[in-house]
């Protein structure tokens, strides 16, 4: 068996309670694994301003990925790398945007503790709550995007799972380049081209050193299927969908009994 160097962890829905917060007996084994020589880092549809409390909760030393893998940041922020959303795609996904009833957000710049929405309600208060982090509201996230002039690091909508599913297929005719995926039931994604977190955890192996191998990621979502497919080992949470458990080497409802009976217990 290829010796463990690394764990990656999605955040919500995965290494997040409840409560969103990192139960105590997972972070006590998984710093007991760093002296061990197995690092962690993250892989999350957050921005980094949205993780900082867990990098230093979980002393994290490794880069992480962040923003669904558009981005990728140093444990203090800084920034390493940036695949953003074309603005000519961001414009067209808009105006279709504009024929639905979901709320649209997008993240302008990569380390972003705020984001934009188009419209006040409990979509953009849901993020504000879950990732904690501000709201920008606009009249008109294209106009908006116009006076910025930046390509956005990425863009999302909450609406019905129906009316999410049919612009999903959409998007896939008229801009196929783009990576747009599911990262909860009823939140949409729309990435750079090629953008997500396999790629990512790709990019950030090389730059370590560390064998994708030698790689163990957690998932609870589709929009952590290329992580799981990338990595030497993928696990999915036994609340994700049928399509990232089929692509899952294990099968899991708990993390701390997936890291005893991998690790043994922590001292």
């Amino acid at each position: 068996m290829t010796r463990t160097r690394l764990l990656v962890f999605d955040l919500d829905g995965t290494l997040l309670d409840s409560s969103h917060r990192v139960p105590a007996d997972v972070r006590r084994m998984l710093l007991t694994l760093r002296e061990r020589g197995v690092e962690t880092t993250l892989a999350t549809g957050r921005p980094f301003a949205a993780v900082e409390e867990f990098v230093r909760k979980l002393e994290l030393q490794l880069p992480l990925i962040v923003f669904n893998g558009a981005v990728v940041v140093a444990p203090d922020g800084r920034l390493l790398s940036a695949r953003p959303l074309p603005l000519t795609a961001a414009k067209t996904i808009l105006h279709l945007l504009d024929e639905t009833s979901a709320a649209s957000h997008l993240y302008l710049y990569s380390t972003d503790d705020y984001f934009y929405s188009d419209r006040q309600g409990p979509a953009a208060e849901y993020i504000m709550k879950k990732d904690g982090v501000d709201c920008r509201y606009t009249s008109s996230l294209l106009d908006m995007l116009n006076d910025a002039g930046n390509d956005p690091v990425k863009m999302f909508s909450i609406g019905t799972r129906n009316e999410l599913e049919k612009l999903q297929m959409t998007i896939r005719r008229t801009e196929p380049a783009v990576s747009c995926v599911f990262s909860e039931h009823d939140m949409l994604e729309f990435l750079g081209p090629n953008v997500n977190k396999g790629t990512a955890l790709s990019i950030l192996c090389e730059s370590i050193g560390v064998e994708r191998e030698s790689v163990i990621a957690f998932g609870d979502n589709m929009n952590d299927l290329e992580l799981l497919q990338v990595a030497g080992t993928g696990v999915a949470m036994d609340t994700a969908p049928d399509g990232l458990q089929e692509e899952a080497n294990s099968i899991i409802h708990d993390i701390a009994e997936f890291l005893r009976d991998r690790f043994g217990e922590a001292q």
